[in-house]
């Protein structure tokens, strides 16, 4: 009876319906590394600062703030109120801050992005000063990823669990089925719209197009490789534009992925062009390297490896490579497998003998963390409208692994032109060393470097207001509106 009440409660008219395809890993921002938790977590919980729907950096618990560079001086909002009915406090964003800062067992898997703070201190109930070690041209961006929200220190020593300020709340998590949130009336940036959210699992594309044709769906995001008709009448389309790169990992840690000179062949391998025409209905742009062509005020000047199977066969041939085998690893996804399987052609065609393996996401990860693996496919969505956020995680030596680096990728002087870069402030000067970064790391071809990825969207009738984000975790919630 309390399960069909619940059921009958969250399919009020008032829900917008939408769905993940599979469960976060936590929704906690101590362990926040992949894109679904950070959909759901920023509407759990807030952050220093935020990026609002034009990717622009805006105060979000802040109301007043002084950056140098160096020395951050804030006051927090006085009206935030934790879920458990508590008020923000500057002890509230310290404790927050060490939790990942300090950690060591568990140890955050993002605990490098607070590495730069040399100290936090409280001046007051509502005042903070935040100290660096150098200067930083990405701090207060850093400061708008999840795992830099804030929760109550209070209800975690208490409840040893963690509660935000977001414009909902968890009601209900039933594993690979839904999650269920409700609106927060005491929210301090304008209450939601709607009563709560339904996410439901559905893993399957067809799935979700059948659910959305039914109207138990608000929300269908297109598949990549889509030619589902969804036509029909009141239902309306959003392209989003994403800042994302699809990648093959190379694990550049063990023979011959260790060559450059092989890295650069399976990139001339692959007939790019050909892929996304004959799979994405002129949806996406050829990767030139790491970074998207234009990202905030980041224009990319870099050059991308030209298609060339006749040199990329002769380098392999000249290797002594013919014939051996390899395998890529992809999560279980029919449009990756489908994009696999062309990469697989072109790659036979240079010479080699490379199999597919579907796994499961969580199976996929651990593998990569332990270098076993040969080559890996990979998307990485962007946690702020920042060139360093292809960068430094991603191809930094300090992150090989769980910090991002999935191909253990390893130069030192990018490890100095990234710590270079962090240290300018002024754009220009760091705009021409993020091309000089760029220039290296296509050189070097860690990566199979693929496409930069958007995403369309159908909406249903009822909905009446949906405003799209570049970031994943840019979208409270509180702006939907439905009929």
């Amino acid at each position: 009876m309390l399960f069909f009440s619940a059921c009958q409660k969250h399919n009020k008219s008032d829900y917008y319906i939408t769905y993940i395809q599979s469960d976060p890993a936590r929704l906690d921002p101590f362990y926040s590394t992949d894109v679904v938790s950070g959909r759901i977590l920023t509407k759990l919980f807030n952050g220093l600062f935020k990026i609002n729907a034009g990717g622009q950096l805006v105060k979000d618990l802040t109301d007043d703030y002084r950056f140098d560079g160096r020395t951050l001086e804030l006051c927090l909002k006085k009206n935030v109120l934790f879920h458990d009915g508590s008020q923000l406090t500057s002890e509230d964003v310290i404790f927050s801050l060490n939790r990942i800062r300090f950690s060591s067992n568990p140890t955050s898997p993002r605990k490098w992005i607070l590495g730069s703070i040399k100290s936090i201190k409280t001046s007051g109930r509502h005042k903070l000063k935040i100290i660096l070690k150098k200067p930083s041209s990405t701090f207060l961006y850093i400061l708008t990823m999840p795992n830099c929200y804030i929760i109550s220190k209070n209800y975690y020593k208490t409840h040893a669990g963690v509660t935000g300020s977001g414009p909902f709340t968890l009601s209900e998590w039933e594993s690979d089925h839904r999650i269920v949130l409700e609106k927060n009336p005491d929210y301090f940036d304008g209450k939601p719209e709607v009563s709560g959210i339904v996410y439901k699992i559905i893993s399957e594309d067809l799935t979700a197009r059948f659910e959305f044709l039914n109207k138990t769906l608000d929300y269908f995001e297109l598949p990549y490789l889509s030619r589902m008709n969804i036509r029909k009448e009141k239902i309306s389309f959003i392209n989003i534009p994403e800042l994302s790169v699809h990648y093959i990992a190379l694990n550049n840690s063990k023979p011959p992925f260790n060559s450059k000179t092989f890295r650069q062949a399976l990139n001339m391998a692959v007939d790019r062009d050909r892929i996304m025409k004959s799979l994405f209905i002129n949806r996406f742009i050829k990767a030139a390297g790491p970074v998207p062509p234009k990202i905030g005020d980041y224009i990319s000047t870099v050059k991308g490896i030209s298609y060339d199977p006749v040199r990329a066969k002769s380098i392999i041939t000249d290797m002594g490579l013919q014939g051996k085998e390899f395998i890529i690893f992809i999560k279980s996804d029919h449009q990756v497998s489908l994009i696999c399987q062309m990469i697989q052609y072109y790659l036979s065609k240079a010479g080699l003998n490379v199999t597919i393996k579907e796994m499961e996401w969580s199976a996929l990860k651990a593998s990569v963390l332990k270098q076993n693996f040969d080559m890996a496919y990979f998307t990485w969505h962007a946690d702020y409208p920042e060139a360093e956020n292809f960068l430094f995680p991603l191809f930094y030596s300090g992150n090989k692994g769980a910090g991002g680096n999935r191909a253990y990728y390893s130069n030192q002087k990018v490890d100095n032109l990234l710590l270079k870069a962090e240290n300018t402030i002024e754009g220009k000067k760091r705009f021409a060393i993020y091309d000089k970064i760029s220039g290296i790391i296509v050189d070097d071809a860690p990566w199979i470097f693929l496409w930069y990825g958007d995403k369309k969207i159908a909406l249903s009738e009822r909905v009446k207001q949906f405003i799209p984000y570049p970031i994943y975790n840019g979208m409270k919630g509180n702006e939907i509106k439905l009929d």
